[in-house]
């Protein structure tokens, strides 16, 4: 069987799908992704075969700010409501659906698998009768996202002759669902086959002793001042720091002995031996740290982070600071807290058991294929 894979140009988004992708591969089928900007690289770096399809992430935020210029005087939490459809539907979609199209017609796969965001997907599927199925990046949408996505998708399929199904067509031929069951808020659940996948599957989870603080900006928001005003805290101690900036650090920085700062780190890596984590609350970077039991200090500043602090703190994880809460002086007492009540860690640890009894994907695979 051939299958083709795509998401949008960003890390989050394509990282959850490739355990899927290497199971498939595993089990002999032909495996291709239709990818574009920074997702290109990582994923031939991973040794699949790789074509472009859509625009990069540099020129989607340029499209973005044209077609929405009042985002810059708006309230962070009406930006957080309305990014998703505005980015994913009416800048995404429409540049990406002509040469996702042209490639289903060369590479003529009989599965296409994308992520929930990459609405172009389901339409181009459904033009070419290929069978379609989503995967999920992290937690479960909004409905709001939802029905936002849904109003402005709606035209391209009725433009196309068309009856657009539920949720943009998403779950037209079934859905990959990561999230963990006892993570899930109030997010409705998709009709349809569903398959639930481990979203850290794969990853062997390693015990014993830890140390120190693992800080990861992020690959979208670290130039965030809150991200500043947290490794302000970290530089001051007292705990050993290594810390994934996102960003190459300033060559006129000194650091002091016990931070460690790169651009980027292997996160899987770094979460098997810290004992604490703080970030920006990335579905990808947050599940990642718990399937290690790794408590975490959350510090959300846009898209799906909100909730997935909102998600982390219902199961005792960890600790969300948000808006003005974002101090240093806060930033430094959550800290000392996750260190010094067992609570926290015993929550990530009953995480990292949930996580592990999920289904990996070589399960998945064999099921989506039934």
């Amino acid at each position: 069987m051939r299958v083709l894979f795509h998401a949008p140009p960003l890390t989050g988004h394509t990282l959850p799908m490739v355990p899927l992708a290497r199971a498939l591969q595993a089990h002999g089928h032909a495996v291709a992704w239709a990818a574009a900007g920074d997702a290109l690289e990582l994923l031939q770096r991973r040794g699949f075969e790789v074509h472009v399809a859509g625009p990069d992430r540099a020129w989607a935020m340029t499209e973005l700010a044209r077609q929405w210029p009042e985002r810059s005087s708006m309230d962070t939490m009406q930006v957080v409501a309305e990014l998703g459809p505005r980015l994913f539907a009416d800048v995404y979609a429409p540049a990406t659906l002509p040469s996702l199209m042209e490639l289903l017609d060369a590479w003529r796969p009989d599965l296409l698998v994308h992520d929930v965001m990459a609405h172009a997907a389901p339409l181009a599927a459904a033009l070419r009768g290929v069978r379609s199925v989503s995967h999920g990046f992290g937690l479960p949408r909004p409905q709001l996202s939802i029905s936002g996505a849904e109003a402005r998708m709606r035209p391209h399929w009725h433009a196309r002759g068309l009856d657009m199904p539920p949720d943009c067509g998403n779950h037209r031929g079934g859905h990959v669902d990561i999230c963990p069951p006892s993570m899930r808020l109030d997010e409705p659940v998709p009709a349809g086959p569903r398959w639930v996948l481990s979203p850290t599957s794969g990853v062997k989870r390693r015990h014993g002793a830890r140390q120190g603080v693992l800080a990861s900006f992020g690959t979208v928001h670290h130039h965030q001042a809150t991200f500043d005003r947290l490794l302000a805290v970290l530089m001051w101690g007292p705990w050993p720091v290594r810390a994934a900036l996102g960003k190459p650090p300033d060559p006129g920085q000194t650091w002091p002995s016990h931070v460690h700062a790169a651009a980027w780190l292997d996160l899987p890596a770094e979460w098997a031996v810290c004992r604490v984590g703080a970030c920006h609350g990335g579905a990808g970077t947050m599940l990642g740290a718990l399937a290690q039991g790794v408590p975490l200090l959350l510090l959300p500043v846009a898209a799906d982070q909100f909730r997935n602090a909102r998600a982390l703190q219902a199961v005792g994880a960890g600790i969300s600071l948000q808006g003005d809460a974002q101090t240093e002086s806060q930033m430094r007492h959550a800290l000392e807290r996750l260190h010094d009540e067992p609570a926290f860690t015993d929550a990530a640890l009953r995480m990292a058991d949930e996580l592990a009894a999920m289904r990996q994907a070589e399960d998945v695979a064999r099921a989506l294929l039934r």
